[in-house]
């Protein structure tokens, strides 16, 4: 009979990551055994090269993160960008993949400026209202529960009122761009 060999739980962020980990731990796993005498032991290249990527599994959101809880604070955005600066303002980002990346964002009050947005946002609003105007004036207002796009290349105001916080994914490469430029 074959001894269970306990895993520990690892919450998945970025899948090449943790299939580059579990290559790494595998290939030890298999050193050890050799070294130990264990019957079966092959080589940690063998070993590697033999073992399947870890299968895929969906990634839950926390719900602590949906009602605002422990997220961390996040550096003002720039002072061009602040139109009503917020005093605070916090972000997590619980998934990125490849492709998509999605984040909680929570703000106090403030009125924003963007000009050409570097990615398309998809918005699901958790809480609050968040007005936005486009440059042709057109004026749209979203409460709790509305789901809308602010796409790429938008250029307008972004206000936020009452406890706001957003469910919101983004391109990976664009936001990390974005992220760079405003953020460090």
């Amino acid at each position: 009979m074959s001894e269970e060999i306990k895993r520990p739980s690892i919450e998945v962020i970025d899948n090449e990551e943790r299939r580059a980990f579990i290559a790494k731990a595998m290939a030890a796993m298999a050193a050890t055994a050799a070294l130990s005498g264990k019957a079966g032991a092959t080589e940690p290249a063998t070993v590697a090269a033999k073992t399947a990527p870890a299968p895929l599994r969906p990634v839950r959101l926390d719900p602590k993160y949906m009602e605002g809880k422990d997220i961390p604070a996040l550096a003002p955005w720039p002072a061009a960008m602040q139109l009503r600066p917020m005093k605070t303002h916090r972000t997590i980002q619980w998934y990125t993949g490849e492709k998509l990346s999605c984040m909680v964002y929570d703000a106090d009050d403030g009125l924003l400026k963007f000009t050409d947005l570097p990615y398309d946002e998809q918005v699901v609003l958790l809480s609050g209202t968040a007005t936005l105007t486009s440059l042709d004036g057109t004026v749209e207002v979203f409460n709790k529960g509305d789901v809308f796009i602010a796409p790429k290349g938008w250029s307008g105001t972004w206000q936020l009122a009452d406890n706001y916080r957003e469910l919101i994914c983004f391109e990976t490469k664009s936001l990390d761009y974005a992220m760079k430029t405003w953020f460090e």
